[in-house]
């Protein structure tokens, strides 16, 4: 009894690490409509979230800039299309499309731009998080798949308001 606990012990300690990343396997894959927003309005407003919302820092500008300030720093996309790989996630919300790599090193589009999109990406046990930062504008979407549905924990910060909201997709 006394040799097998060491090499119980040493098999715990080599097939846990393995287990742990095994549950960073959700795949979010697909086309997704909005179901349900909590808050169903803004607390700084008192208005439905959606597009627009969250402006400032360039979003309010009537150029490609501000729009895709719009699009990616909407609180709530009505719409969400993923694809998914092994090592990377895209996300499309309207026109925008945002890639990440799943090994939380930031993605820099375009490369050298002191506004260009960055966004990085990582596993907390099969709770996806995407970050995203433009101009001054930032957010973080928690993703997690229950029931056929995925819920998005969405923060988000532009023009120094932040927002939180909990939002809930069906399979479109």
């Amino acid at each position: 009894m006394a040799r097998r606990s060491p090499l119980l012990l040493l098999a715990l300690t080599l097939t846990l690490p393995a287990i742990s990343r095994a549950q960073g396997t959700a795949n979010f894959s697909g086309s997704w409509k909005l179901a349900q927003i909590d808050p169903p309005v803004d607390p700084r407003n008192g208005r439905p979230p959606g597009p627009g919302g969250g402006l400032g820092g360039g979003g309010d500008a009537e150029n490609a800039y501000g729009a895709s300030i719009r699009e990616i720093f909407a609180q709530a996309p009505q719409m969400m299309i993923i694809t998914q790989t092994a090592n990377q996630i895209t996300v499309q919300l309207g026109s925008e499309k945002e890639s990440y790599t799943l090994d939380d090193k930031p993605t820099v589009t375009p490369a050298g731009d002191l506004n260009a999109l960055k966004t990085w990406a990582h596993w907390d046990g099969t709770k996806l998080h995407l970050h995203f930062k433009k101009g001054m504008n930032w957010g973080r979407d928690i993703l997690s798949l229950t029931d056929g549905k995925l819920t998005v924990l969405r923060d988000v910060e532009s023009g120094g308001g932040s927002t939180t909201y909990t939002i809930t997709y069906s399979r479109q």
